[in-house]
Formats: structure tokens, C-alpha cells, sequence
């Protein structure tokens, strides 16, 4: 099995575990803070891939700092991942888990690229449109681009909605080459 196929179905199988303790919320965040404390500690990111320590001794680093505050669930697949050398593709899981847990919802997930970051009134006032737009909930990811200059673009069941001032100087710039250039008549 590909790594790629491996790590969807430990996202599938971590979401039906979830599922049935009531924990998908839970374990989306649980799992988004152990990749942050891996990619941000050298040390740790070290241990965890030291293939000269036994698995017995990461199963402990992992139990002593996640074990009080991650649910079981989490911390038993990435134990997993850990001791089957996975440890660089615990940021792919965690991406896997969250895309299964909005699929399975329902949830569309609205790509949302702006200048600067938005401020909380906009992102409600967006996810509020987007979802009466579709009929359905709306999760927004989002990404600051500060060379779209100004305005927002965003990638929704597949559309693409450009207000951005690049792309608007970018058909000015246009409709200013195709023009046809003349003198007096």
C-alpha cells in the first residue's frame, strides 16, 4: 500500500473512531496541535524519528506530552504513525481527517485568498453568504497573497470568483493591448 493510501485510510478509520465517541471536533484539533508541536520542536521531531530509539520509549515521549490532553483516539494513531516511520506525514493526516470529516458532514470548503488577513466580521459575513449562496455549510480556508494587492478571490465548488485588484488591472491592461489604436478619422 502507497503511503499516500495508507494515510487515507488511517484518516478514515481515525474518523469513524472519532465518530463514535463524539469526538470529530475534538480530534481535528487534537491533531492539528501534535503537528504543530512535532514541525516546532527540533528535539522532539528528532526523537520521534531516531530510528536507533524503540518504539516502547517514543510510545512514552508521546504518552507524556499528549496523553492528558489529546483524545485517546488520536493519540493511538499517531503512536501508530510514529512507530511505522511516519512521523515527516502527520501534517498529511491531519489534512486527510479534516477533508473526510467535512465531507462526511456535508461541509463545502471555500478557498479564500486575500491581500491581508481577514477580520472576524468578514469571515462570518462570508461563510453566511457562501452557504446561503449554496445551501449547505462552508468552512473557509484561508491565504494571505500580498501580491493580489487588494480584494479577494475565491475557489468554491468549482468556481472561481476573482474580485482581486491584479486580476482587474490585469483586464485593463488587456482591453488597453487588444484596443484598436487609431488617429482622426
Amino acid at each position: 500500500m502507497r503511503t499516500s493510501e495508507t494515510i487515507e485510510t488511517l484518516a478514515r478509520v481515525l474518523f469513524e473512531l472519532a465518530t463514535l465517541s463524539d469526538a470529530v471536533d475534538a480530534v481535528d484539533a487534537d491533531l492539528a496541535s501534535v503537528v504543530k508541536a512535532v514541525r516546532g520542536h527540533v528535539d522532539l521531531h528528532q526523537a520521534l524519528t531516531d530510528t536507533s530509539l524503540p518504539a516502547e520509549k517514543k510510545r512514552d515521549i508521546l504518552r507524556e506530552i499528549f496523553g492528558e490532553s489529546v483524545a485517546p483516539e488520536t493519540l493511538a494513531i499517531v503512536t501508530l504513525m510514529v512507530e511505522r516511520r511516519m512521523t515527516d506525514n502527520l501534517g498529511d493526516l491531519a489534512r486527510a481527517f479534516t477533508e473526510t470529516a467535512e465531507a462526511e458532514r456535508g461541509i463545502v470548503v471555500a478557498e479564500v485568498t486575500t491581500a491581508i488577513e481577514l477580520d472576524d466580521a468578514l469571515r462570518a459575513k462570508l461563510v453566511k453568504q457562501i452557504s446561503t449562496a449554496l445551501g449547505r455549510p462552508v468552512t473557509l480556508r484561508e491565504r494571505v497573497d500580498e501580491t493580489i494587492l487588494g480584494g479577494i478571490r475565491i475557489n468554491v465548488a468549482g468556481r472561481v470568483l476573482d474580485g482581486t485588484i491584479t486580476s482587474q488591472l490585469d483586464g485593463v491592461r488587456q482591453a488597453l493591448t487588444t484596443t484598436r489604436q487609431g488617429g482622426e478619422a
